[in-house]
């Protein structure tokens, strides 16, 4: 929790202005009583510190941006499956499924060929992303009733799904290609690789953006 963001807050400085003259005023109505004094400082303590405690509540949680790291990329699909209707778990097991193993191939690249970072980052980034779109359409589809429109989510649904299946398949041949090229650097790993991921990574895009427009 850092503290200092809850200090950038306009709420927090209008309370610290307010509990201060308050407590100035109290000083200056009861004179030199030692024990009003006290209570009125305790009175003004706890204030402030309901305030921040409420508010480290109620913040959001503050995700990494490693996605090759498995506590940072789980702590991205754990926040998507908050909130999702219980009758749609099961379909979303299978989502989390291939996403987590699919970070898993991610990281295994990453761990033998370092310089392809940032690709494996821009992919995983797009991981996440359909994943999310999954999970907007499982919970949207719970709650819109009209023919036409849940037609129109389940179209989105299911192209999300459907890309990161393959996106799954894809980085699996992928690490597979990496592990091979280990053995026989004459594979031809350094130019194969790099277009593959862009590949992956542009047609992911498509599918997310094209969603989007539905």
């Amino acid at each position: 929790m850092q503290w200092s963001k809850a200090f950038r807050q306009p709420q927090t400085y209008l309370l610290l202005v307010g509990t201060g003259l308050g407590y100035a005023l109290l000083l200056t109505m009861v004179g030199p009583r030692p024990l009003a004094w006290a209570g009125g400082g305790a009175i003004a303590t706890t204030m402030v510190a309901s305030w921040l405690g409420g508010w480290r509540r109620s913040a959001p949680p503050e995700l990494g941006s490693d996605l090759l790291d498995r506590d940072t990329f789980m702590q991205h699909l754990d926040l998507l499956t908050q909130g999702l209707p219980s009758r749609q778990q099961r379909p979303w097991r299978q989502t989390v499924t291939w996403a987590l193993e699919s970070q898993a191939f991610a990281h295994q690249i990453y761990q033998r060929d370092p310089l392809l970072q940032a690709d494996l980052l821009e992919a995983l980034h797009t991981v996440v992303d359909l994943a999310r779109q999954v999970a907007e359409g499982l919970a949207v589809i719970e709650q819109v009733q009209t023919p036409t429109y849940r037609q129109l989510a389940q179209q989105r649904l299911t192209a999300s799904s459907d890309r990161l299946q393959v996106t799954h398949a894809q980085l699996q041949q992928l690490q597979d290609q990496v592990t091979l090229a280990s053995l026989d650097p004459e594979t031809g790993r350094g130019s194969l690789l790099p277009q593959g991921l862009q590949t992956l990574i542009a047609a992911n895009r498509d599918i997310l953006e094209s969603n989007l427009g539905k």
